[in-house]
């Protein structure tokens, strides 16, 4: 196995990435994940990664309404019905992330 096949070259290259390269990998994963919210509004996963995104990114209001979006999307789905685990580890991760926008401001 060569290092460019491997996770270490992978790294690497995400390190040392240009401008350009971290700007259009924030736009490609943002039409991906705005994408994934139009197709599928009710998924919790895919507000959060995308608040997860803006912070990364320092938009802490666009992150804050994503998670905000997310935690609301949470406490409509009946605790009866569906409730899974996922879906309670994204509301935790929601509301940690409100948190943390609250500290950044």
């Amino acid at each position: 196995m060569t290092v460019r096949s491997g996770l270490l070259w992978r790294i690497l290259k995400k390190l040392f990435q240009s401008p350009l390269e971290r700007e259009r990998d924030f736009y490609d994963r943002f039409r991906e994940l705005s994408d994934r919210i139009e197709a599928l509004p009710e998924s919790i996963t895919h507000y959060v990664l995308r608040g997860e995104l803006f912070i990364e990114r320092g938009e802490y209001e666009r992150a804050r309404a994503d998670f905000e979006a997310a935690v609301n999307i949470a406490e409509a789905v009946d605790p009866n019905e569906s409730w899974g685990l996922l879906e309670q580890a994204m509301r935790d991760c929601a509301l940690q992330g409100i948190e943390l926008v609250k500290r950044r401001r």
